[in-house]
């Protein structure tokens, strides 16, 4: 394990150690952002990185985004995200056990779980070798569905709605979360239209719930009350905010905006905007809850409806982008931890 805080430190995270193994071909980043609060948690990512510095850049964002949803989500724990860099000579059993114990090393300084392209197969061979994973992949993935259809709701309390009956939602992605969500809006009477890069997939899923599907690339741009961008990140971007026809926007995806200017472009278009790191926070309490702080976990998921009602609420009055004020009420629990440890 090498430790290239010095060299990697302007990737953005605190701390981010380089692990490699040539024996099972492991190249992998973990990425420590901030353990004022507690243990950084994260889950792995798994995918072919292009290159090492966009992994580097992945990983950074993603510890942030850890750090804000523990923060904001009242967590004793900090911000951590690990990414393995797939090829095509990896062992990919010996990788994620020997990925295992480099975790294992670290003492319990970071605690993890699944992510995109992380299968629970790879999850039980890290478990082979430490005790710091959270391998209970489905049961994660539902309360990322509760967490997010809670701040759903949220925007429609803010806009004076009483439920989500009767709106129209679009949910972008038909995975675990996607899939999940748009079960969950379906049933609590919401008009739902979903999509997919994998058609087949989308179609699948309107069927079943009774709603509609529509190509990828139009999801975003097509005519509903809220959007849940429930895929890949940076979906949001400066070009796409006056294509949007959307009056609310709250998904799972994490860093959903492009970049920082977008919140603001949301803002001054009047659309209501749940932080991705407090909308898909749902997992992450789940897992810290019951294994860090031993606790139950359903009364921090219900609380999100109230902490995303306050945030779009103070954003209409102040008249400024919720990410920037979600962001500063997260990350005031921690100066406050700082402060008083001085």
């Amino acid at each position: 394990m090498f430790d290239f805080f010095e060299e990697l430190s302007s990737a953005g995270a605190h701390r981010i150690l380089a692990l490699q193994d040539k024996a099972s071909g492991l190249r992998a980043f973990i990425a420590l952002d901030d353990t004022t609060l507690g243990p950084a948690c994260g889950g792995i990512r798994t995918l072919a990185y292009n290159s090492t510095a966009e992994s580097l850049t992945d990983v950074a964002k993603l510890a942030s985004a850890m750090t804000l949803k523990c923060a904001i989500a009242g967590l004793d724990a900090g911000g951590g995200k690990a990414v393995v860099m797939l090829h095509p000579d990896m062992d990919r059993a010996a990788a994620f056990r020997r990925l295992g114990d480099f975790i294992e090393d670290l003492g319990g300084l970071f605690r993890t779980a699944g992510d995109l392209g992380t299968t629970n197969e790879d999850l039980l061979q890290i478990a082979e070798r430490t005790s710091h994973v959270n391998t209970s992949s489905n049961q994660l993935s539902t309360a990322t569905g509760q967490g997010i259809v809670n701040c759903i709701r949220a925007c429609a309390i803010e806009r004076g709605l009483t439920g989500l009956s009767g709106l129209h939602i679009a949910v972008q992605g038909c995975g675990l979360i996607g899939n999940g969500v748009a079960r969950s809006l379906a049933a609590q009477g919401a008009k739902v239209t979903v999509a997919d890069v994998d058609e087949n997939k989308a179609k699948i899923l309107a069927n079943e719930i009774s709603g509609k599907w529509i190509a990828a690339d139009k999801i975003l741009t097509t005519e509903v009350d809220i959007i849940s961008p429930c895929a890949v990140g940076g979906v949001v971007t400066p070009q796409i905010v006056n294509d949007i026809r959307a009056w609310a926007i709250c998904g799972g995806a994490n860093n959903q905006l492009s970049d920082k200017s977008v919140d603001a472009l949301l803002a001054a278009r009047g659309i209501a905007y749940v932080p991705d790191f407090l909308a898909s926070s749902g997992a992450v309490i789940e897992g810290i809850a019951r294994t860090v702080m031993n606790t139950d976990p359903d009364p921090f998921i219900a609380r999100l409806e109230a902490t995303a009602v306050l945030i779009l609420q103070q954003a209409r009055k102040e008249k400024s982008g919720t990410d920037a004020i979600g962001r500063t009420i997260a990350l005031s629990r921690i100066q406050k931890v700082n402060l008083s440890a001085a």
